[in-house]
């Protein structure tokens, strides 16, 4: 759900959303929407037809388990974060791997890739240096990237 959510938190994808929902977006258009169209096509919003019109699926809201509760920050790691806030990056590994596994499995589903965007995304809720985050992820086998950069996901469990 959270996806779909994030794919509509932009006001412009959410007139876009609209717009095709109401069938009102006409096929001249749709080269200038491209960037918006993108993020809802990927997240299953939108269906491109053969004849090349857009078609919002309604059903992509039924098929979406409910969330799961969000794992409340552990123990020793408390006094990393401030009104829910990350000051901090841990120096010791085992605290920093902990807090790793922490953010993994409050943001990311185990079930899909997501683009280096979308990573960025849910790491800048709780620090700036997202790049970080994402490059210890990678580091310590939490987070696969594919190849080319395009996308990641979590590592399966061993």
């Amino acid at each position: 759900m959270d996806h779909l959510l994030a794919a509509l938190a932009d006001p412009e994808r959410q007139r876009l959303y609209a717009r095709i929902v109401l069938g009102q977006l006409a096929p001249r258009e749709v080269e200038q929407v491209r960037r918006p169209l993108a993020r809802l096509l990927q997240s299953g919003l939108v269906q491109r037809q053969e004849d090349g019109s857009l078609t919002a699926d309604p059903e992509v809201f039924r098929r979406v388990r409910p969330a799961e509760p969000r794992p409340e920050v552990p123990r020793a790691l408390v006094g990393f974060f401030a009104r829910g806030r990350l000051t901090a990056i841990p120096v010791r590994p085992a605290v920093r791997h902990e807090l790793l596994v922490h953010l993994t499995a409050k943001f990311f589903a185990a079930d899909r890739s997501y683009t280096e965007r979308e990573i960025n995304e849910a790491f800048a809720e709780v620090h700036d240096d997202t790049a970080a985050l994402r490059r210890h992820c990678v580091i310590e086998g939490l987070l696969v990237r594919e190849r080319d950069g395009s996308h990641y996901r979590l590592a399966e469990a061993a």
